[in-house]
């Protein structure tokens, strides 16, 4: 699983949101998921073999998939377990360096973590919408990308707050832990800004299918996406997608953000509608 999206840290985010989980996927949603959950969650928790446990954390994210608010509520609390993770190799690694090297007590990597995690925001993926970007190759007949940019910055004020109220309590530390603390936010310019997710050439196809069906509001139906999709693999010798593997595919995008379903069409007996939301560039 690439870029952010890690065993470890979709563990990590899901045990921070179990108790929410019954209200974010719907109460009724929740009893006929809770046990194939509990035990996909129990295996990975169990599992020491990496290839189990990226197939245990896919098949976790995919049971959230079709709850919205689960879907995106896992997928921001994944990014800070991310940068918490990067968080805490720096207070394993320089931050005990450089207590080592100030010859103070150990005590101040706990005080600088605290303030730096707690004066961190993630900022929301609204202000980034012009951030977003999928790259293709004309006619889709080649894997593809699809580039998220991820921004958080440190709350000044409530960092400066923090700081002097550790400041109080350990006063023969102060200075350490202010130089701590921006130790820390030097670390976080090891997190990745732009994600990159690599696009399969069936993705990238059907893509390229939604390009060309879509209308005036870069929507298009199912049926419309396969027969655009087809007729570009044909023309490249490429076999067509059945209706099943078009609509997978779709629905890899969808998990990607990329597309998504046209809202009030999602009814099973009515034939779906999709829509691109991220911007595309063509190569």
């Amino acid at each position: 699983m690439p870029g952010i999206m890690t065993p470890d840290n979709i563990q990590a985010a899901l045990e921070s949101l179990e108790s929410e989980l019954p209200s974010l996927t719907g109460k009724e949603a929740w009893e006929t998921i809770k046990d194939e959950f509990r035990a996909l969650e129990h295996g990975l928790q169990e599992s020491d073999d990496p290839e189990e446990r990226d197939r245990l954390a896919s098949e976790l994210v995919d049971l959230l998939v079709p709850y919205e608010r689960a879907r995106d509520q896992l997928r921001e609390e994944t990014r800070l377990q991310h940068i918490r993770a990067v968080l805490q190799d720096t207070i394993e690694t320089d931050l005990s360096a450089f207590v080592a090297t100030m010859s103070v007590n150990n005590n101040i990597v706990e005080p600088s973590a605290d303030i730096a995690m707690k004066s961190m925001v993630v900022d929301p993926d609204q202000e980034e919408a012009g951030l977003r970007l999928i790259t293709i190759k004309e006619g889709g007949i080649r894997p593809g990308k699809s580039i998220k940019i991820r921004n958080f910055h440190l709350d000044l004020p409530s960092m400066t707050e923090l700081i002097a109220g550790a400041s109080s309590v350990l006063i023969t530390v102060a200075d350490p832990v202010i130089a701590g603390v921006l130790l820390i936010i030097g670390s976080l310019t090891k997190v990745p800004r732009a994600i990159t997710s690599q696009l399969s050439e069936q993705e990238t196809g059907v893509f390229w299918g939604l390009v060309l069906a879509r209308d005036r509001d870069n929507a298009a139906e199912e049926s419309l996406i396969e027969e655009y999709t087809n007729d570009e693999r044909m023309k490249h010798g490429r076999l067509p997608l059945t209706g099943e593997g078009v609509r997978d595919a779709l629905h890899r995008l969808e998990k990607l953000r990329s597309v998504e379903l046209v809202e009030g069409k999602e009814d099973t007996d009515k034939e779906n509608t999709w829509r691109i939301v991220e911007k595309y560039e063509i190569k």
